[in-house]
Order: C-alpha cells, then sequence, then structure tokens
C-alpha cells in the first residue's frame, strides 16, 4: 500500500479523467449495432401499445399489458444497404395471450428500430368510432386539397418531409398503388367506405422521437380509458448518447475517483490504517575503507601539571602496595595552595619619576609669543 499512499491529489485527478475517459468511449454510442436485432413494423408496435389490456379470464380484476418493459436507446448511424440512417433501438416484452400449454401466458422480448424523426403510422383511416390517435389530428379534406397543400397548411412550408409524413400517416395513401391514389378526396360524411377523412401527423420539423411518440399515447390512452388505463412504463438510456454519455461518465469517475477516494484515503491514514512499515536499513549503501586521519591539537601542559600528575602516580602506587600487603594505606596529605596576599583598600600611588632639567627658552613674537631655545638664533 505504500505506493498508493505516495500518490498526491494530482496523481487521483489524472486517474480519474483517463478512466473517465475509457468509461465514456465503452459505454457511449448506443445500442450494439452488430447485432442483428429482428425488428417488428411501426405499425405492429403502435398497434400492441393502444390495445385493451389483457384481462385474466379467472379473475378480472388481473390484468396486464400487451407491452411493457420498454427501453429506448439513443439515436444513432445505422447502415441500411448502401447508405446510412438515423434509427433509434427499442426493445420490449409483449405478452402472448394465454392457451391450453401455457394458461397464464408468456412474455417475449422484441425489437423496433424505429426512425427519427419519428411520424405515427395508424393502422386503420378514421372512421366514426376511431377519430383520435396519438401524435395526429383529424382532417377532413376539402375540394382543391393536395399533399401538398396540406402540407403548407399545416407545417407552414411545403416539404418532401412534410407530403412523407402525411402519407405514412393515412393507410389510404400509404397503399397507393400509383400518383392518382395520393390524391385528397372531399369528405361527405361518415357513410360506410366513404373517403376523405386524414390524419395529420405532427410536424416532422420538429424531430419528434420514439420517446415522444410513448409520453403522447400515455395521454392518449388515460383520455380513452380513464382511470382503468395502464401507463406505459419506459426507459431512455441517456447515458449511451454521446453528447451525454461523455460528460456524465468524466463527471461521476472524476467525482468518485478524484475526490472521494482520495478523501477516505486520507482519512483512513489519519486514522492509523494502511501505515507504511520501516523498512529495514540498507548497510550496503556504504562501502568499508581507511577511516580519515583526524587532526589533534596539541596541548600545553605546564610544570605544575606534571608535578601534580607524579604525586597521583605515587599515591595510587602506594594504595596499590598497601592493598597488596594487608596494610592500611596512608594518603598522602595534599599539596597546600599558595597563600594568596590580600590587597589593601586604597589609592594607588604613581611611581616618583626624575624630573628633567629645565630647558632656558627666549620668549619673543610679533603677534604671540613663541618658545625658542635659549642662545638659538632663528633660521631664515
Amino acid at each position: 500500500m505504500g505506493f498508493v499512499e505516495q500518490m498526491k491529489w494530482w496523481h487521483w485527478v489524472g486517474l480519474s479523467l483517463v478512466l473517465g475517459a475509457i468509461l465514456a468511449f465503452l459505454n457511449s454510442g448506443g445500442a450494439d449495432t452488430a447485432v442483428q436485432h429482428t425488428s417488428v413494423s411501426t405499425v405492429t408496435f403502435e398497434t400492441g401499445l393502444l390495445l385493451q389490456p389483457w384481462v385474466d379470464p379467472k379473475d378480472s380484476s388481473h390484468r396486464r399489458a400487451w407491452m411493457s418493459d420498454l427501453i429506448v436507446h439513443p439515436v444513432q448511424d445505422v447502415p441500411v444497404g448502401d447508405r446510412i440512417v438515423k434509427l433509434q433501438l427499442v426493445s420490449f416484452t409483449r405478452l402472448t395471450p394465454s392457451d391450453a400449454a401455457h394458461p397464464s401466458g408468456e412474455t417475449v422480448t422484441e425489437y423496433m428500430w424505429a426512425p427519427y424523426p419519428y411520424e405515427p403510422t395508424p393502422r386503420a383511416s378514421p372512421n366514426q368510432g376511431h377519430q383520435a390517435y396519438p401524435a395526429a389530428s383529424l382532417y377532413f379534406g376539402k375540394k382543391g386539397d393536395t399533399l401538398n397543400s396540406l402540407a403548407a397548411r399545416f407545417y407552414h412550408r411545403d416539404t418532401p418531409m412534410g407530403v412523407k409524413a402525411i402519407i405514412a400517416a393515412n393507410p389510404s395513401l400509404r397503399d397507393a398503388n400509383g400518383p392518382a391514389g395520393l390524391k385528397i378526396q372531399e369528405w361527405n360524411g361518415w357513410k360506410r367506405g366513404s373517403p376523405g377523412a386524414y390524419w395529420i401527423p405532427w410536424n416532422p420539423a420538429d424531430q419528434h422521437t420514439i420517446s415522444d411518440f410513448l409520453v403522447a399515447t400515455n395521454q392518449f390512452l388515460r383520455a380513452q380509458q380513464g382511470p382503468s388505463a395502464i401507463p406505459i412504463s419506459f426507459h431512455y438510456r441517456w447515458w449511451e448518447s454521446s453528447k451525454y454519455g461523455y460528460v456524465a461518465w468524466m463527471i461521476a469517475t472524476f467525482l468518485i475517483v478524484g475526490v472521494i477516494w482520495p478523501t477516505l484515503l486520507a482519512v483512513m491514514i489519519k486514522g492509523g490504517l494502511g501505515k507504511m512499515t520501516p523498512q529495514e536499513y540498507d548497510l550496503s549503501r556504504f562501502k568499508g575503507g581507511p577511516e580519515p586521519a583526524v587532526a589533534v591539537a596539541p596541548v600545553a601542559v605546564s610544570k605544575g601539571d606534571m608535578q601534580r600528575l607524579r604525586e597521583l602516580e605515587e599515591s595510587m602506587e602506594a594504595t596499590l602496595k598497601a592493598s597488596a600487603t594487608g596494610a592500611p594505606s596512608v594518603a598522602t596529605a595534599p599539596t597546600p595552595a599558595p597563600v594568596v596576599k590580600k590587597l589593601e583598600g586604597g589609592p594607588a600611588e604613581a611611581p616618583t619619576l626624575p624630573m628633567a632639567p629645565e630647558e632656558k627658552k627666549d620668549y619673543q613674537g610679533e603677534y604671540y609669543p613663541v618658545a625658542k631655545p635659549h642662545g638659538k638664533d632663528e633660521k631664515p
């Protein structure tokens, strides 16, 4: 544990960033497209969502949704033939009705590749008993209407995507054999088999996802079935998205590895856990060799010191002889210290020195007297 204890905080921060980038790369990017998923059609998928719940024939209070446990993956680029299209993988559990072999029914896991943007594809056209559908509104055809005019009216622009969305939402247009079947007919009332009513889906330019359609379906079921409706539960794996996955993994790894773990490690070390064991002293680092000579300063010995040393030697010899013969040893009296004469107090007298005879001098001068030797002339 010694290596871990020696790591600094910036070591942990760097390690957390590297580890976060690796985990983000491995876990982001959507579902595994290398696995071949058998996809149901959007029509089959939407029909199963809107079916009335299954009711147990033996217990009417026991009801189950035909489709449950939906998992939605992020939008990703999927190769389809020689082109790349944007799709979303959706996995769900489908209920198989009970029969003699399976009295309580069974469940299977199925998949659907949902297109992006997602547009609803109802199984049936509007009729007298079917006048509402999730993410679509009802429109009655008028004289002179065309697909382009409907796209311009409802989507504010006549675009190929808008025209395609209207065609996909109406079985009568979706199953047309040619341009003649793509004409918008005038509505003449709810007569059996009479055309003229059409579904207008939401604007494809808003780029709705399959998750948006599931939310709209939940609202539709509550409006149609009331409190007895079984809500659709789904989970969106946002952490697989390249947009949010890298940020989420980097932040989570930084907090765990770069902040929380070093803090806990420091607390454990201060508490006495994981201390490093003392290493043995390595003597092999030192090589043998002659010791360096140490210069000794000479000591001055006085004659008095030599005399005391000889007296000490004679005393030790006498003591050793007495102990060997059993006679009591006679200690040599120590030499008395010299008596220091006490100084008498009083002022010190200066010594009297002989005075030299005073030389005779002549004093003369114009401004002030100057002393000159007697009998000597002044030099010019």
